[in-house]
């Protein structure tokens, strides 16, 4: 291994420590070794140099987790946004209208990352939230850049393998074009409890300059967003509009 080729190993297995973390919230070091496939050696090694700066913290029993740093980092993350200024109060104008929980997503790593959303009062089963992602073939949020983006769709849809949540979920190839048409005629993507039981979703692309730069979406109770989803499309579209000004 060349003296450039390490360090990029090592951000690497960093990375993938940190995001298993943020998923799964404590680990132990066996565990998180059998999920990465890093070297136990290794994991002990990487875990010990990230809780000398601070990024993970040790529990009393030997499992460790994200530290509190993070909590200042994600703040500073959320300020860099600076193309979204604004967002976190049409946000919460569109959750108190729809009385649905509203979701700013990008696309980041091929996985759909919500950086912004404003919670109802209702329902609190829902997987996104600020700082999380899911799967561009699960959810309202994550299918919106497989049905909107061209590239993304070419290059992922044929040739990943996809994770199922529920008998709901779309997993193969030949459904997830489906639904790729049929979002575009329609012009929004429905999640109908393909990432949790009861739970639907509706979302909206977002338009900057002619390339997608993210979705907005709305969740709660998938017979909720069945009955209403064209009055919500609508509310959405609109409220996208106020987004990208």
């Amino acid at each position: 291994m060349s003296v450039s080729a390490r360090p990029n190993r090592v951000l690497s297995n960093a990375t993938l420590v940190i995001d298993l973390l943020a998923v799964e919230g404590s680990m132990s070091l066996a565990e998180i070794a059998a999920d990465t496939g890093i070297a136990r050696s290794s994991v002990y090694r990487l875990i010990d140099a990230l809780v000398e700066i601070e990024l993970v913290e040790q529990l009393a029993d030997s499992r460790v987790r994200l530290s509190r740093r993070w909590l200042r980092l994600a703040d500073a993350a959320v300020l860099g946004f600076t193309e979204w200024t604004g967002a976190q109060g049409v946000l919460d104008d569109l959750a108190r209208a729809v009385g649905l929980t509203a979701f700013l997503t990008v696309l980041e790593n091929d996985r759909a990352t919500c950086v912004f959303w404003a919670q109802s009062s209702g329902i609190d089963l829902l997987e996104l939230r600020p700082g999380r992602s899911l799967p561009l073939n699960a959810g309202a949020a994550g299918r919106c850049f497989l049905a909107f983006d061209d590239e993304v769709a070419s290059r992922l849809i044929d040739t990943e393998e996809w994770p199922v949540f529920t008998d709901r979920t779309l997993a193969d190839a030949e459904a997830l074009w489906e639904d790729v048409r049929l979002s575009r005629d329609r012009g929004y993507v429905l999640s109908d409890e393909d990432v949790t039981a009861g739970i639907g979703a509706l979302g909206v692309p977002l338009w900057r300059g002619g390339r997608l730069v993210g979705c907005l979406s709305v969740a709660g109770l998938a017979e909720v967003l069945r009955r209403d989803q064209r009055e919500l499309a609508d509310r959405a579209r609109a409220t996208a509009e106020n987004l990208l000004r």
